[in-house]
Order: structure tokens, then C-alpha cells, then sequence
């Protein structure tokens, strides 16, 4: 019966997930990794298993990050801004500001990636996922107080090599 209300939440999840791994990077491929997700929850019954609703949310959250993680790993990891300046959604920008925007987006996305794992990690679950920090918290594994510091480190972090890069 566990094993049931796990698939039957991962199927409510699966636009949510996808929608995560698209904007983990994984572009179309976030279809075949939600898929690849339903693939382990069937191959492994009773391994993933959880007594509320939040904590069960927080679990897939944190596999789909995983099986994203594991394919970011066998190939070559996608540039946030590669040469796309321009699908910048910035119409009414002169070309200088347009450029500014653009460079500053690149800066920006170049400190994130420069964070240790784990912080980049809560940051991303909070600031893009939109989760709450207790919710956050859950699906790295960590205490709400510790997922609180990491996002206190990353985002001086981020302003600092902002500010130098100034």
C-alpha cells in the first residue's frame, strides 16, 4: 500500500518534477528523466516509503535531483548563457544595456556554479523551486537551521563576487 501512495504522488508531481529538471537544464530530457524516476520507484518497491504528505513531496523532489545529477554527469554540462544573450527577455533595452543585462546574468550564473554543491543546492530549492526552507531542508536531508546557514553563505557569496566583479 505504501508503494502505491508513493507512485500515486509521483504521478500527481510528474508536471512539477518535470518543470524542475527543465529548469535544472535538462531542457526536453526532463520528460525521459521523470520517466526514469517512475522506472526506480517500480524497480525498488517498499524502499521509498513516507508517513506525510510534505516529507514524501521533499523524497521525489530529491530523487529527481539525483537522476538529474546523474545525467548532467555522462555529458557535457550545459553553459546557463552559452552565446544567448540575445533570448534575454530585455525588448526594451538599448544593445549597450541589453549587453550589461547579459553580462551580469553570466557573472551571476558563474557565482552560483562556483558554490559548493550543497549550498547551490539550497539555493536553487528555495529561491527557483520556491520551496519553504522546512521543505527545503527535508529533501537535502539536512536540519531547517543548517539549510538556513547555506543560504545566509551562498547568497553573501554570490553578492561578494558580484560586488569584486564590479
Amino acid at each position: 500500500m505504501q508503494d502505491e501512495s508513493v507512485l500515486e504522488e509521483a504521478l500527481r508531481l510528474g508536471p512539477a518534477l518535470r518543470a524542475f529538471l527543465k529548469r535544472r537544464g535538462h531542457g526536453e530530457e526532463a520528460r525521459d528523466l521523470v520517466q526514469d524516476l517512475f522506472v526506480l520507484l517500480l524497480s525498488r518497491p517498499g524502499r521509498f516509503t513516507s508517513s506525510a504528505p510534505g516529507p514524501l513531496r521533499s523524497l521525489l523532489f530529491a530523487v529527481a535531483w539525483r537522476i538529474g545529477a546523474n545525467a548532467s554527469r555522462r555529458r557535457r554540462p550545459l553553459g546557463v548563457l552559452d552565446g544567448e544573450a540575445d533570448l534575454l527577455p530585455a525588448p526594451a533595452l538599448d544593445p549597450e544595456a541589453r549587453a550589461l543585462l547579459a553580462d551580469r546574468a553570466r557573472r551571476a550564473a558563474a557565482a552560483l556554479d562556483s558554490l559548493p554543491e550543497g549550498t547551490r543546492r539550497a539555493l536553487l530549492l528555495v529561491a527557483d523551486e520556491g520551496m519553504s526552507p522546512a521543505e527545503a531542508a527535508r529533501t537535502l536531508g539536512i536540519r531547517e537551521e543548517a539549510l538556513r546557514a547555506r543560504l545566509c553563505r551562498g547568497r553573501r557569496r554570490i553578492a561578494g563576487i558580484l560586488e569584486e566583479d564590479r
